[in-house]
């Protein structure tokens, strides 16, 4: 998650059901089947671009790739390609400090000045904490406007970020509440480093990628040739039916804070491994993955968030930037294990996100919004504002419709058809009017 964002009644046209189809019965014909059909949906409806994998314990339920990892000669996605992960790496970095804590290299609770007593900004580094900034409740701010202003290859190592938040002021008072933080993730690999004498990558890459056979997980450069490593794209806003390569707007090297890469069987292959205990404590894994804070749907712990759908409870972490969108989901109770990475559009990444836990967990609420949002998008694009507007008045209570306005009027501008685009909009300012 980083500087891009990232569902019963027939109202009016008969377009929307509330709720969709049930949960799928424990059986891998019936998933695969409706794993496919939502695929086959997302590619038309939202250019979907990734690779998905399910596993149920060592068997693999369903994998697909569809899309494409270099548009210019088509070079088609595998199932094990590359692709940038952005802050579901932060597990990684979380995982690194909370195993130092388990060998009592790291007291959570300490001030980060006690390991990086050169920490250019002291006053702050004696107020935060490793579990703050692990929980993104420790104040510290974000690098990205930032990073902006200066060539992306000026941010190779960890500490070259540094410059970029050490002399910001806390943005709240350190555990009052959640302000989403990658720079003090950057802090924390600052910490590993400190504390174990290698760079991050490398620790990274000797306890945790290496033991689990995770060969497909590095932070590469983007100027490094890396075989079967996808690009990620995203929709030219003026040129339709164009894409643009997201290179000039991605970090140019992964770190603490994400942006490194990996495959959808690398992930699984990681989830599966907190659980089992390989990586953590079974009691370092329960603190680390029980939600201290509101995010949106779900909660952030220690560096994982949790999210419970219909009393089923997932652990994992999700994360985005422009043409980049994954997520990896450990399901506990019913003992799946999902990653998706896409390098498309993040509506591509939105639907298959929704149609998965659908049919794993069954509808929510949360699918309910999303869907009323798409149906609203679609009938105001099709037909009128008037027709939109009719869907949100005859919505459940309760019901909001989840924000996909902005990213569907322009992939209806991408696809040559600007009336509509402009009916999304004021539709969207009939539903979200301005502050």
């Amino acid at each position: 998650m980083t500087r891009r964002g990232m569902m019963g009644a027939t109202a009016g046209l008969g377009v929307l059901s509330w709720g969709g189809p049930g949960r799928a019965e424990d059986d891998g014909g019936s998933i695969a089947a409706r794993m496919d059909a939502a695929v086959e949906q997302a590619i038309i409806d939202a250019d979907f671009s990734g690779a998905l994998m399910l596993k149920r314990g060592d068997q693999v339920v369903y994998q697909r790739v569809v899309g494409q990892a270099e548009r210019v000669f088509g070079a088609a996605n595998r199932i094990d390609t590359r692709f940038n992960v952005a802050s579901i790496g932060k597990m990684f970095t979380a995982t690194a400090v909370l195993r130092l804590a388990e060998q009592g290299r790291v007291d959570l609770d300490a001030p980060v000045l006690r390991y990086l007593p050169d920490y250019p900004a002291p006053a702050i580094a004696g107020r935060i904490t490793a579990r703050q900034m692990l929980s993104h409740s420790s104040g510290v701010g974000n690098y990205w406007e930032a990073i902006a202003q200066k060539p992306s290859q000026a941010f190779v190592e960890t500490r070259d970020f540094l410059p970029l938040i050490a002399d910001q002021p806390l943005e709240f008072p350190p555990g009052a509440r959640l302000g989403y933080s990658n720079g003090g993730y950057v802090i924390l690999g600052l910490i590993v480093e400190a504390l174990t004498g290698e760079a991050y990558a490398d620790h990274i890459r000797r306890t945790i990628f290496e033991p689990l056979g995770m060969s497909g997980s590095g932070d590469w450069p983007l100027d490094l040739v890396v075989p079967n490593r996808a690009d990620g794209y995203t929709r030219d806003n003026a040129v339709p039916g164009a894409w643009r390569n997201n290179l000039f707007v991605n970090q140019f090297r992964g770190g603490p804070a994400g942006g490194g890469y990996s495959t959808i069987e690398d992930l699984t292959t990681f989830v599966t491994a907190l659980g089992d205990g390989r990586l953590l404590s079974p009691q370092m894994y329960a603190t680390a993955t029980t939600g201290l804070f509101d995010l949106g749907r779900a909660r952030y712990g220690l560096g994982f968030m949790e999210e419970t759908i219909n009393g089923h409870r997932m652990v994992g972490n999700t994360g985005g930037h422009f043409g980049i969108a994954g997520e990896v989901w450990r399901y506990e109770d019913l003992g799946y294990t999902f990653a998706m990475l896409t390098n498309g559009e993040v509506d591509g990444y939105w639907s298959m996100n929704i149609a998965v836990k659908d049919i794993l967990c069954g509808p929510s609420p949360a699918s309910d919004a999303w869907r009323l949002g798409m149906a609203m998008t679609a009938t105001a694009r099709d037909d009128s504002v008037a027709a939109a507007r009719a869907l949100f008045d005859a919505r459940p209570e309760g019901i909001q419709p989840r924000s996909v306005f902005e990213v569907e009027a322009a992939k209806a501008r991408h696809r040559g058809n600007p009336e509509g685009a402009e009916r999304i909009m004021q539709i969207a300012a009939i539903v979200e009017p301005p502050a």
